[in-house]
């Protein structure tokens, strides 16, 4: 292996550790049929949250702008943000753990097609369990977590499991 593969794959190891945000705990409080309700500040200045959306899944994408994988994990996103908004689902990007201004200089260069919230002290990664970046979240209308998954969902897991809770139904496990 030559000096730069080397180089990426020591880049892109550093990148998957550093966007873990502390060990998870032994329980997690984002466990599959717990309600998530919480409001923050917006990127527009008011407030907002998954209760806003009651009549919508709700996907709740947690990231960082320091967080490789998060960039991917928003690519991903923002191709499918037109077609899940057709079935119903909204989409919240809630940025765990720095300054708004640092956030709204990244979002400036990369914009987001739905709301940005802010949450500088990570109160909310803290009480639902959030301790790896990205995570995505997916919740019915009644804001109980249906599906959470800790790094990157593809596009095809992600309609997969907005299709099954659609049906009525839980997808399989916490994947």
């Amino acid at each position: 292996m030559n000096t730069v593969h080397r180089f990426i794959l020591a880049l892109l190891l550093v990148s998957t550790l550093a966007c873990r945000a502390q060990p998870p705990a032994a329980t997690e409080a984002g466990d599959a049929g717990t309600v998530m309700q919480f409001e923050l500040t917006s990127l527009d200045g008011g407030a907002l949250g998954p209760v806003d959306f009651a009549e919508e899944l709700v996907l709740v994408e947690f990231w960082a702008t320091w967080c490789g994988p998060c960039h991917l994990q928003a690519e991903i996103l923002a191709k499918l943000y037109p077609e899940l908004k057709k079935k119903g689902v909204e989409f919240l990007a809630v940025s765990l753990g720095e300054p708004e201004a640092v956030v709204r200089d990244f979002v400036a260069k990369r914009p987001f097609a739905y709301p940005v919230l802010i949450d500088p002290n990570d109160r909310i990664a803290s009480e639902y369990g959030i301790f790896v970046l990205p995570t995505v979240v997916l919740l019915d209308r009644s804001g109980t977590i249906m599906y959470q998954r800790e790094g990157i969902s593809s596009a095809d897991r992600l309609i997969s499991a907005v299709e099954t809770i659609l049906e009525g139904r839980r997808p399989a496990g916490r994947t």
